[in-house]
């Protein structure tokens, strides 16, 4: 979950729902969720398999998401005859909905900490014997909570590199029917040019159904469609499967990224991408077929060449060490200097390590 505080300033803030910071929220907005609040959008919230976010809109299992998370199932449901990428598709009514083979739509209903049950295990355990003790503490907590593994879905998350280990149980829906997704020109409008800018003139959107035994799911728990825009200042709320962040990494793993991951992603994604768009030209079959590859290339390739781009400006770097120094100060102060080994020298050497195997990884 984040929050946002108006349409052009995103405030500090990405929490889990059984870690919402009420009191903080209120203090600072006069507002902030309650309990059956964050239940009730906890289950309206939905992942998709891949790990797109979705949201029930309806109550009878109609879901709103990303055209671009959609376009694996529009695209195995056109031919050469029949191409929903560029012309778009529109169930008339359900019968004619299209069924997304290998799509899977889960809801989150528990959530709970096992970290001092994995802590237990992991014990004082280093290296690959910490790794194996964890993973099969992970393992069984994950096939003991969930037995019903047709409508059910346990998996234990790691948080904040390891000080955190959270079960999450999902509902699961393995029948997942295409609806609605708009022509490629209205859905990617702009292009790549336009990709993660604000505001996008586009319709990145889809919807899809759930079922299950042949009927539509009952979704009371949903998110009703509200005509009203957003006020000036109000606190706004987004709900979904975020991917992991990278903030809390340490110089020398910036310092990795920076002079060897990166520049050798960013190179391979930009080869691949050429090779991609002419291949494409070559006929019409192949420009349809290759479109979603060559989507997620270019995706991938501009957020990564940002990160590039930043890690090499001087004054975010300066800022992120900055905060580095403060982190490691409160470490010193609060354990002492002689409170088990520096994690920041660890940290640096299995980097070391790192860039002699990197290119025979």
């Amino acid at each position: 979950m984040v929050a946002a505080s108006s349409a052009v300033r995103a405030d500090e803030g990405m929490w889990t729902f059984d870690a919402f910071p009420t009191a903080k929220v209120k203090a600072a907005y006069g507002w902030a969720p309650d309990q059956p609040w964050l239940d009730r959008v906890q289950a309206s919230a939905v992942r998709l398999t891949g790990g797109c976010s979705a949201s029930f809109v309806s109550r009878d299992g109609l879901m709103l998401t990303n055209h671009h998370c959609v376009q694996a199932c529009v695209q195995e449901q056109s031919s050469a005859e029949t191409d929903y990428i560029t012309n778009g598709f529109v169930a008339r009514d359900r019968a004619k909905e299209l069924q997304c083979a290998g799509q899977q739509a889960e809801v989150v209903t528990a959530i709970s900490d096992v970290t001092a049950r994995v802590r237990a295990a992991i014990g004082r355990t280093t290296g690959a014997a910490l790794i194996a003790a964890r993973n099969g503490t992970i393992a069984t907590i994950e096939a003991s909570t969930c037995t019903d593994r047709e409508t059910t879905r346990c998996e234990v998350v790691t948080l904040f590199g390891g000080g955190r280990y959270t079960l999450y149980r999902y509902r699961t829906y393995s029948d997942v029917r295409l609806v609605w997704a708009p022509e490629l020109a209205a859905a990617a409008f702009g292009g790549d040019p336009d990709n993660f800018s604000f505001p996008r003139y586009n319709i990145d959107a889809a919807f899809l159904r759930a079922y299950e035994n042949g009927k539509p799911i009952a979704t009371s728990q949903h998110l009703p469609w509200n005509a009203r825009a957003p006020q000036l200042d109000e606190p706004t709320f987004v709900i979904g499967n975020p991917g992991r962040t990278l903030r809390l990494i340490t110089a020398d793993q910036r310092n990795v990224q920076r002079s060897l991951v990166l520049p050798f992603v960013v190179s391979f994604l930009s080869e691949y991408r050429g090779r991609l768009i002419t291949a494409r030209a070559q006929n019409a079959e192949r420009f349809r077929e290759g479109f979603e590859e060559l989507a997620s290339i270019e995706n991938s390739y501009k957020a990564l060449r940002g990160e590039l781009q930043s890690l090499n400006d001087e004054t975010f770097a300066t800022m992120l060490d900055a905060q580095e120094a403060q982190l490691r100060s409160s470490k010193t102060a609060r354990l002492g200097r002689g409170a088990g080994d520096d994690p920041w020298q660890v940290i640096a050497k299995a980097d070391r390590v790192y860039r002699d195997i990197f290119y025979d990884r």
